[in-house]
């Protein structure tokens, strides 16, 4: 019964929503949690911990360092 309401609920969402949906299902951030309407929360080591954000941090003091 769930699911169908699921479904249903999947129906009515516009483009901008199934896009956030889709990139939540694909994050492999495990700590995000649902504190209100539309406000999450996650764990900071899990951010600054991942490959991703350390890349970018990489890239960002690449930039920082080109500007000077």
């Amino acid at each position: 019964m769930t699911e169908f309401f699921k479904r249903i609920l999947k129906l009515s969402l516009s483009t901008e929503d199934k896009e956030v949906l889709a990139a939540l299902n694909a994050s492999t951030v495990t700590s995000r949690k649902v504190v209100g309407r539309g406000t999450l929360t996650v764990n900071v080591s899990d951010i600054t911990g991942s490959q991703k954000f350390k890349d970018y941090s990489e890239k960002a003091a690449a930039i920082v360092s080109s500007q000077r």
